[in-house]
């Protein structure tokens, strides 16, 4: 029914990074169109005759097909009115949770997963340096200290004792979060595209180090995921509200933690040892929404007789 239309993705942020060269190479190859929007160049308009209108330059929003949103945090309210809008006006939109029910937040995050039943670490927020008084004596130190909004890993820190820990709170009284360190040699990331694990990958942690992020040049390698693991990966994205998430677990005491879903995972280390490029799912993921949902509108319309999405 599509094979001979020509789409028009539109990629929202993140213009510069190698897993949008990927995309940008993926949507090429199937002979579609692609146009690279940065959130912080829309101007928005809304005119007399009740109309909303979103530009970037001379690019209208209205006559775009897909829109895939990567790396948005920053300007998080004009991607969610964007992203609000287009849903409302029937497109579609990867991942969608951005203009329903998202909050960049890692406590809040943090808070899904408790509702959801997902084995996670011991968290802790507090909104200023008295309350964090009650936590100190409540955690076993060392703990991780990681901003809220925080992303590949930058500025957590890890905390060996009490003393430390009220320095630090007393200098950063909010926009952290305190968590139990689970000693490991790795954790595993697991790529989810549309609900389907691709597959997964085991991070060991940086000499000299906590963390084992890809971004910070830890060592990975593939491997072949567990059952459980692949469904309570599921269950985290499902939590969550996402549609293509990269899920991170670790180990600790033969009990499976899920320490985080990211909603624009990074997937060039990924790529590069297990030879799958998630850029080709997620295409293939949005092609096939495309025309699942072009097939539910020309059903609608043929009833009143109207066809949309011919221009």
């Amino acid at each position: 029914m599509l094979k001979n239309k020509k789409i028009k993705f539109a990629i929202i942020g993140a213009s510069e990074t190698e897993n949008t060269k990927d995309l940008v190479c993926e949507i090429k190859k199937r002979g579609h169109k692609v146009y690279l929007i940065q959130p912080k160049n829309l101007v928005f308009e809304f005119s007399k005759n009740k109309k909303f209108k979103v530009k970037q330059g001379k690019i209208d929003m209205d006559k775009l097909d897909i829109f895939i949103f990567r790396g948005y945090t920053i300007n998080i309210i004009p991607a969610k009115i964007l992203a609000e809008k287009l849903i409302y006006n029937k497109k579609v939109v990867i991942d969608e949770v951005v203009g329903k029910k998202f909050i960049p937040s890692k406590i809040f995050e943090s808070s899904q997963f408790a509702k959801y039943g997902i084995n996670h670490p011991r968290t802790f927020q507090a909104l200023d340096y008295k309350s964090y008084e009650s936590i100190f004596n409540a955690v076993t130190f060392p703990i991780i200290v990681k901003p809220l909004y925080s992303q590949k890993g930058q500025d957590i820190i890890k905390i060996e004792n009490k003393n430390k820990a009220k320095k630090f709170f007393k200098k950063n009284p909010s926009g952290y979060l305190i968590q139990e360190f689970l000693k490991t040699d790795s954790d595993i990331r697991v790529f989810v595209v549309g609900n389907k694990v691709i597959g997964a990958i085991r991070r060991f942690v940086l000499p000299g180090d906590f963390r084992s992020n890809a971004s910070l040049g830890a060592k990975a390698e593939k491997i072949v995921l567990a059952k459980e693991m692949k469904t309570i990966a599921i269950k985290a994205v499902k939590a969550m509200g996402y549609e293509i998430a990269g899920v991170d677990f670790l180990k600790y005491k033969n009990k499976l933690y899920v320490l985080e879903v990211n909603s624009t995972p990074q997937w060039q280390k990924f790529k590069e040892v297990t030879g799958i490029n998630p850029a080709k799912n997620i295409i293939n993921y949005a092609l096939k929404k495309y025309e699942a949902r072009f097939k539910i509108n020309n059903c609608r319309d043929s009833r009143s007789g109207k066809r949309k999405y011919q221009r």
